[in-house]
């Protein structure tokens, strides 16, 4: 084999191990679908691609934060309408038995009616949803209200992860929709109401018409409170998940191959391979027929 012949062999045969190894590459990634097999294939974009993931495992997170505030938050503002509703029949109740012309019978019956909206208010206050008790505070596994409307939950503001840095209040309070703390006492306003029905107490029915404004008003604050922490969470949401997305296209230009690119590629080296070995071959036999 001349010099010439032996470099033009070292050569080839160099380039048909490196056309190999590019090609059982380009298989891989065929395969996979991804650029690269382990850390030590791309270790800078592999980092990168662990820290997205981390991230990713963050916003999923903060999702299920967001869905699980939002169904309280959900169950709270339908709780405080239906509340309202109670307080507005109430008022009405109050109007038509606070004249002269209705009985005190009629008084007495009627009362059995604010007894059942009392207890109807009773198991709004003491709501439950997604395993816990919305209106008290931290006090989240115990009815917040007693059957007599006392108020054992407490003043804890919930907080949770939204996003990266980004936490919000999630829940209502209790205390202060339904207890004095909020200005007035509901359930003490609609007991006060029946006791006046089964007494016969015309001026104490007539005072009840302004109170049961007030607690329809603080009630209603409430609602609004809870409507304006969802429509956080709406926003808190969107952010999260335009968050995911991008993290997500990150993740996939670092790690995923373009099909149509990989595959040109592989046609290519395929072609380039057998050019080399057929150029290998060639010195070979050259090589045997000049001996």
């Amino acid at each position: 084999m001349r010099v010439t012949e032996s470099i033009v062999f070292r050569q080839a045969t160099h380039d048909i191990g490196q056309l190999r190894s590019s090609l059982f590459d380009l298989q891989r990634q065929g395969s996979t679908g991804q650029k690269f097999h382990g850390i030590g294939d791309e270790p800078t974009a592999a980092e990168r691609i662990r820290l997205l993931r981390e991230a990713k495992e963050a916003t999923i997170h903060y999702g299920k934060n967001i869905t699980r505030s939002r169904t309280q938050l959900e169950a709270a503002d339908s709780a405080l309408g239906e509340a309202t509703n109670l307080v507005i029949r109430a008022k009405e109740i109050a109007l038509q038995t606070a004249t002269e012309t209705i009985s005190a019978e009629e008084r007495t019956i009627v009362a059995e009616e604010i007894a059942s909206l009392y207890q109807s208010m009773l198991g709004l206050a003491n709501t439950e949803a997604a395993g816990e008790f919305i209106f008290g505070g931290y006090q989240t596994q115990t009815a917040p209200f007693q059957t007599n409307g006392t108020y054992i939950g407490d003043s804890g503001v919930k907080e949770v992860e939204v996003g990266p840095n980004a936490r919000q209040i999630v829940n209502v309070s209790g205390e202060r929709a339904f207890t004095v703390a909020g200005g007035l006492d509901v359930f003490g306003e609609i007991d006060g109401l029946y006791q006046a029905l089964l007494n016969n107490d015309i001026p104490a029915i007539q005072a009840s018409l302004d109170t049961m404004d007030v607690a329809a008003t603080q009630l209603s604050n409430a609602r609004t409170d809870a409507g304006l922490k969802l429509n956080q969470l709406d926003v808190a949401s969107g952010v999260r998940d335009r968050l995911e997305d991008s993290l997500g296209k990150e993740e996939s230009q670092l790690l995923d191959i373009d099909p149509v690119e990989v595959f040109l590629e592989l046609n290519a080296t395929s072609k380039a391979l057998d050019n080399a070995i057929r150029v290998s071959q060639k010195v070979t036999s050259t090589s045997l027929l000049g001996m």
